[in-house]
């Protein structure tokens, strides 16, 4: 599945989760259960591949209460960070060099298990969560008319605090969080190297 499609899959299912809001109800749908839709900042920390900010993600969550405090539930989301580099020497091998700019995109899309802990039941949630999975990613390198890159998967983790908070009386409600992540992905792009992925973020969205 390639980067479009993706992209495609994930607006599908945010439509979905908006057109699936319940006209009348309590505070939150469920004291059970709840899921997240979420717009995605995100900011490499130490990358030497991409380190540009960007807001080009989404994140996917639910989960299920087993006690009144304590979830365990699932999730998915998808992010590219871009990095322009003016015109430099670019060496492609040992007898060949050309000269000339670059554009380095980087896309990762983790997905896996998480726990999450809530501080208090009530219409404003504070939580603690910890989210564990698989990142796949891409390295892309565009320079002139010639791409170079490598896909590669890794070991993901995630902790996060935020809060759910349901304001309005139909079910309806807002996400915040802020996000540490780290990724065992590795790449070798022709002279850019990176080992390891690591990322600070926040997320904006709405609570179901």
């Amino acid at each position: 599945m390639n980067m479009k499609s993706i992209r495609k899959l994930c607006y599908t299912a945010f439509l979905f989760a908006i057109m699936s809001i319940p006209t009348q109800g309590k505070a939150q749908m469920s004291l059970d259960s709840y899921f997240n839709v979420d717009w995605q900042f995100n900011i490499p920390v130490d990358n030497s591949f991409s380190n540009g900010a960007s807001g080009w993600g989404m994140n996917f969550e639910g989960g299920y209460y087993l006690t009144p405090d304590i979830a365990v539930g699932g999730f998915i989301s998808f992010h590219t960070n871009n990095e322009y580099f003016s015109r430099r020497t670019i060496h492609l091998s040992n007898t060949l060099s050309m000269n000339s700019d670059q554009q380095h995109q980087m896309f990762t899309l983790p997905f896996g298990a998480l726990v999450r802990y809530r501080f208090i039941e009530a219409d404003f949630q504070p939580y603690a969560a910890v989210k564990l999975g698989a990142c796949y990613s891409e390295f892309n390198n565009y320079y002139y008319i010639f791409l170079t890159g490598q896909d590669r998967w890794g070991f993901f983790v995630s902790p996060e605090i935020g809060f759910n908070w349901y304001p309005w009386p139909n079910g309806l409600g807002l996400h915040m969080a802020i996000y540490y992540s780290f990724a065992t992905n590795k790449c070798n792009v022709m002279s850019y190297s990176q080992d390891g992925l690591n990322n600070l973020g926040f997320r904006l969205g709405i609570a179901f």
